[in-house]
């Protein structure tokens, strides 16, 4: 069956955990992944934008795609998607990769889950009736809806009225923009990019990382290597939550991943932190609370440490306060539909090695490092297990090419012999090694209760 390419549509994961905990659950390594989809009852209009639940007992990536009557794919709705346990929204718009709209008919939506271990779930079909267009003419001019971060009461757009029935308003053919609760994506001519750039709001003496950019002298980046970091206290495979107020109504700003990611504590008080950090969902940057008993001091290495710079697509390593050579990197590459993709910057350290995983079904990976939830430190692919064939991603070295992995050169570089397997015989034997990721936009600031 061909593969049209893909139906507009932005998956907001909205997983409703208890708003007290604000933790997702962790998972079992052996266990399979079960899942559910949901749609409205009276279907969508064709041209026109409805909601999608899946329901999921656990984190992992998940593929949907839609098919006509008679079996052919006409739409991959999401692509290895990143959802999290309990519901999950997905925002589909009713037209081709034309813009134009479907024929009206039944459909079915056929989804496959792989939980964040790598183990596949049984495919789950649903069916999804297309409606024939009903358009005034208020709604042919009316702009695509938004996606927005969901509430604790698991709201997914910024248009009340595409949560469980059909949208009023209709897809457009044209990339739409894409705003956030806890900021604004703009997708457009100049390309991808988060945030508005507008200065701190906080001051940030004393603050290692999170006062720094790439340029910062060597001491300095140093220092933040080694400073002691705040992370959240869960396992380094799950989530919690960052909201945008300590008072009961509190809306989700996103999630940060369990201990291997860190914090910039900015104050405490009556219980809750008010901390900075980039978030899982699309890499922007955020600032607001989360509880002061999830927070756990973590010490670093000492005596090595790593730093990425996503504008100049470089990963450097330190030792003893030294340089002591760099290579090239691939980061993730965001898109409209994917803004998951975008590899989150800030202050991680390594935990898990995991060896050689399987890249979205296409590859294998070696020297596989876990330093964020679903994030890695990796080879580039090949296209067979420990195959030498290293085409699939080795020409975008030193460029965003990946789904948030962070790819690393395969050949040692000519400035200290850094690679992959390097970096991988590095952490063997040094522990907790600390990673600065600097961003290639400028640090947006959140302004708390907006």
């Amino acid at each position: 069956m061909k593969l049209i390419r893909p139906l507009s549509a932005l998956l907001v994961c909205a997983a409703l955990s208890s708003p007290a905990a604000g933790v997702l659950a962790a998972p079992d390594a052996s266990e399979a992944p079960v899942f559910e989809i949901a749609s409205p009852e009276n279907g969508v209009n064709s041209g026109f934008s409805t909601q999608l639940t899946v329901t999921a007992s656990l984190p992992g990536f998940l593929t949907l795609s839609l098919y006509d009557s008679s079996g052919l794919e006409v739409a991959t709705l999401c692509d290895y998607h990143e959802v999290h346990t309990e519901e999950n929204f997905l925002l589909i718009s009713a037209v081709d990769d034309s813009g134009e709209p479907l024929d009206a008919g039944t459909y079915t939506v056929s989804g496959t889950m792989v939980s964040q271990f790598g183990v596949a779930s049984s495919t789950v079909t649903h069916p999804l009736t297309v409606n024939a267009p009903v358009v005034s003419e208020e709604e042919s001019t009316a702009p695509e809806s938004s996606g927005t971060q969901g509430t604790d009461e698991g709201a997914a757009s910024t248009d009340s009225s595409s949560t469980g029935s059909s949208s009023s308003t209709s897809a457009s053919a044209s990339t739409p923009d894409v705003a956030y609760s806890a900021g604004s994506t703009v997708v457009g001519a100049e390309g991808y990019a988060i945030g508005v750039g507008v200065g701190d709001i906080v001051p940030q003496e004393d603050a290692g990382y999170w006062g720094l950019t790439a340029s910062a002298s060597d001491a300095e980046i140093w220092a933040a290597l080694t400073r002691t970091m705040i992370g959240v206290d869960v396992g380094e495979s799950e989530s919690a939550y960052i909201y945008d107020s300590p008072e009961e109504g509190r809306e989700r700003l996103g999630t940060v991943s369990g201990i291997s990611q860190g914090l910039n504590v900015l104050s405490e008080s009556d219980g809750w932190a008010l901390v900075e950090a980039y978030r899982n969902e699309d890499g922007a940057f955020v600032r607001g609370y989360i509880r002061s008993n999830k927070l756990r001091v973590v010490e670093p290495n000492t005596t090595y440490g790593i730093v990425i710079d996503k504008a100049t697509q470089t990963l450097t390593v330190f030792k003893d306060g030294e340089r002591i050579g760099s290579c090239s990197v691939s980061t993730g590459l965001p898109t409209s539909k994917y803004l998951h993709r975008e590899t989150p910057a800030g202050e991680f350290i390594t935990v898990t090695r995991r060896g050689t995983t399987e890249y979205y079904g296409n590859g294998y990976c070696k020297y596989t490092i876990r330093i964020n939830g679903s994030y890695h430190l990796e080879e580039i692919p090949t296209t067979r297990r420990n195959g030498s064939d290293f085409s699939m991603l080795e020409g975008t070295l030193g460029q965003k090419a990946t789904r948030g992995n962070i790819c690393i050169a395969h050949d040692a570089s000519a400035d200290g012999g850094i690679n992959a397997e390097w970096i991988w015989n590095m952490t063997d034997e040094n522990k907790k090694v600390k990673v600065l990721i600097f961003d290639d936009k400028e640090r947006t600031a959140v302004p708390v209760g907006e």
